[in-house]
């Protein structure tokens, strides 16, 4: 496995940043046309627990990843629309490949909540440089006060994009109160535990990171708590960025659960495109069955991608709403976010069933990895898994806010 440090070196050239005057139609354009290429490495990724360095670098040099960066560091200040519609199209190739992209976009703005020091520190000589790591608090990591910063050790698991990013953050106690802190670290100052080895979302390298005794200056240290008054004091270094003024966490950042929508979209289009030519075994007699001379099978494929159609649809409508909300400086009420908590976790649930059922009307052979109706069933199942589409939370959080606000 290259490092950071390989695949630095073996840059000749670094990697210009995108044209400043990218729109959105052009960053939706990029991330097409990559779709046939992801296509064609999914297997490889899903195989390999991890995305090939040409991959990445394609997906840096569409200019993907300063979709949601601000222009003072290269960034193009586009919305949290063409966000989830970038990860969407990605996730139509290759999951793994769009989750990282959605995490790694998500997280600047982590880093954007930090003060100018640490952006300049981080972006200052690398528009491309990017933040993984994990922000749940661990309880058993250890911190101590020393002069200047913080001495930081401990292990976080689910560092998706690790595999890339120059920096990383954790979340660790701080005093005797055990206080949730952010930390920021150079990824050179972190181990890997090469423990990522799930059904689905393989190639997010999502991997255990692990620092020991690491000093961490104070302008990189962040009580978690701040987060949203740190977002808000920093909007004055970005005045022009809109995603800055979204609720924090963005529950209008529908990246996530595109990525399950999209790649059983993905995996629909693969069908469409052998359904005339496949068959499956009739019976436990033998024969064989033509799958578009089924009407079951043309039934559930209508189903299929009737709903898939309405979840894409409805991804789009969110995260436009919750962009013009932005631009507009609107707050949020109790109810808008927990409305927009439920449509979240409830299109990740139908791109769930949707990759469930192609599975079953593909049959056995749906069951081999290699498979893309396996592969979106089981990438679409680790999505919505994640902590911020568990649809039972949402549905309580919509029926309190309905039945109290």
């Amino acid at each position: 496995m290259s490092t950071l440090v390989d695949r630095h070196a073996s840059r000749e050239n670094p990697t210009a940043p995108p044209k400043p005057d990218m729109s959105a139609r052009d960053i939706l354009a990029a991330a097409e046309t990559l779709v046939p290429m992801l296509k064609e490495r999914a297997v490889e990724i899903d195989a390999n627990r991890r995305i090939p360095d040409d991959v990445y670098r394609a997906v840096q040099e569409a200019g993907l990843l300063h979709v949601l960066k601000p222009k003072k560091y290269h960034g193009l200040e586009l919305t949290e629309h063409e966000h989830a519609k970038v990860a969407m199209t990605l996730a139509r190739g290759c999951a793994s490949t769009a989750w990282v992209f959605s995490i790694l976009s998500s997280d600047n703005m982590a880093v954007l909540s930090f003060p100018e020091e640490t952006q300049d520190e981080i972006w200052g000589d690398d528009s491309y440089a990017t933040l993984a790591g994990n922000t749940n608090l661990n309880l058993k990591a250890s911190t101590s006060r020393v002069p200047g910063g913080y001495r930081l050790s401990g292990s976080w698991g689910f560092c998706s994009g690790s595999d890339f990013s120059e920096w990383l953050i954790f979340n660790a106690p701080v005093g005797e109160a055990g206080e949730g802190h952010m930390f920021i670290v150079p990824a050179a100052d972190a181990e890997t535990v090469d423990d990522w080895t799930p059904t689905g979302l393989r190639g997010t390298g999502s991997r255990t990171k692990v620092v020991r005794d690491v000093f961490v200056p104070d302008h990189r240290v962040m009580r978690t708590a701040d987060t949203v008054d740190k977002i808000q004091e920093r909007r004055g270094l970005h005045p022009t960025f809109d995603a800055m003024y979204a609720p924090w966490p963005s529950y209008g950042r529908f990246t996530f659960a595109g990525v399950g929508v999209g790649a059983a979209m993905g995996a629909a289009e693969d069908f469409a495109a052998t359904a005339g030519s496949t068959s499956r075994v009739a019976n436990a007699l033998g024969g064989t069955l033509r799958l578009t001379d089924q009407d079951y099978v043309a039934t559930e494929y209508a189903e299929i991608t009737g709903e898939l159609e309405m979840a894409r649809r409805l991804i789009e409508f969110r995260s436009r709403e919750a962009s013009d909300l932005a631009h507009q400086r609107v707050v949020l009420d109790e109810a808008q976010l927990a409305e927009q908590v439920r449509d979240n976790s409830l299109v990740a649930r139908v791109a769930l069933r949707a990759a469930q059922r192609l599975q079953m009307i593909v049959g056995a052979k749906a069951g081999f990895p290699q498979h893309s109706a396996s592969r979106a069933k089981r990438d679409a199942e680790l999505v919505a898994s994640h902590v911020t589409l568990n649809w039972r939370q949402a549905s309580v959080r919509y029926m309190s806010a309905m039945v109290n606000g």
